[in-house]
């Protein structure tokens, strides 16, 4: 389901209603879940323009162009009459409590869900992936990625970090520049120059820590992982060396 962030005007004698402060006017966003309310009000939940933080916005704020609902939906009525329509471990009694709490399982849940609204599947050709892989077998796999999607070698080892890297939990700091990575690498969208400049996020981020920490927290460890699928370009040699650096940060592999 797709909806455009308008902010129609409102009929004389209307109860006014926000918008959002996440949402560009006239743009297009996917619904995440819908929540009516007994007294007629009606909220959606929408992608936000990073493609990973969620918003709610006012029914009345947006326009349908895409009626088609997800799969996954259920529909639950839940305290005080609501009405809710969402994935079934969103509906989970006090998931969102702990999804804004910091929860890394419940962070994941959300991102597992969001792949399956946004169709974010895994690239055509990639191999068995789901175990710990040396760095000659990153390398392998990523030429198995790149020879069955027609692409150059660098693209191929790039899907396939991002495989792997999708089955750890980001800090919620790091999801925006995992966004943008899944959106450069998996839909092809955004530039080189985006996913530089989120690179330079990711190294802000890791500036945080002190350089010893880097090794024991999970924070600046999936920081230093994430770096190595935020450089648009690679030879033969960057190749190995990031391969060699994915490995020994992931899995202690080096």
């Amino acid at each position: 389901m797709k909806v455009i962030y308008a902010q129609i005007a409102q009929s004389a004698g209307a109860r006014p209603f926000e918008g959002s402060g996440w949402l560009e006017l006239d743009t297009e966003y996917t619904v995440t879940s819908i929540l009516a309310y007994p007294n007629g009000r009606v909220e959606i939940q929408v992608v936000a323009d990073d493609q990973r933080n969620l918003a709610w916005v006012d029914s009345r704020a947006v326009m349908t162009i895409d009626e088609t609902i997800p799969e996954s939906w259920e529909a639950r009525i839940g305290d005080g009459g609501v009405l809710e329509f969402a994935p079934p471990r969103w509906l989970v009694h006090g998931f969102w409590e702990d999804y804004y709490d910091g929860d890394s399982s419940a962070a994941q849940i959300v991102n597992e869900e969001l792949d399956k609204i946004l169709g974010r599947q895994t690239p055509h050709g990639m191999p068995d992936l789901n175990r710990q892989m040396t760095s000659q077998e990153l390398q392998f796999a990523g030429e198995q990625v790149a020879a069955a999607q027609g692409t150059d070698r660098w693209k191929g080892l790039m899907l396939v970090l991002l495989h792997h890297i999708k089955e750890i939990t980001a800090p919620l700091e790091l999801q925006p520049i995992l966004a943008t990575a899944e959106s450069y690498w998996l839909l092809g969208k955004g530039t080189p120059e985006a996913l530089q400049l989120a690179q330079v996020s990711c190294r802000s981020y890791l500036n945080e820590f002190e350089p010893h920490t880097h090794l024991i927290e999970p924070g600046p460890k999936f920081a230093r992982a994430l770096l190595c699928i935020l450089e648009p370009l690679g030879d033969e040699n960057a190749r190995t060396d990031t391969a060699d650096w994915f490995a020994g940060v992931v899995w202690d592999i080096w």
